[in-house]
């Protein structure tokens, strides 16, 4: 399930817990991304999970690719613009991996209502 998250609390936790709550979320936001959007990828969010943890950016690419087909599919389902961010999220995801969370969280925050916040 897509949750609505502050994006710097994602960015500050990340921090803190020295990248091991970006696995989560990369994990909990793939799960949420594929159930909902049902792009038929294939991309398991375990696989995707257990690549960032020996190859990050890897990983991340691999995300920002997924994650662009479900959230246009996702936006499709309820009528809002789509957009084609595939190339701009594979690159993020490959050099700087903490803009593409902050991006992605920024699309499911305006997809998802604000009072399904994280408790």
């Amino acid at each position: 399930m897509l949750q609505n998250r502050s994006i710097a609390m994602v960015i500050v936790l990340g921090l803190v817990t020295c990248g091991i709550y970006p696995l989560y979320w990369l994990y909990q936001t793939a799960t949420g991304l594929e159930n909902e959007g049902k792009s038929g990828a294939g991309l398991d969010p375990v696989l995707i999970v257990i690549i960032s943890l020996f190859f990050p950016y890897v990983g991340y690419l691999l995300f920002g690719m997924s994650a662009d087909q479900n959230l246009n599919n996702i936006k499709s389902q309820r009528g809002m613009p789509t957009a084609d961010n595939k190339v701009m999220y594979m690159v993020l995801g490959f050099l700087i991996p903490i803009v593409l969370v902050a991006l992605v969280q920024n699309e499911i925050n305006q997809i998802v209502p604000a009072n399904s916040t994280m408790k």
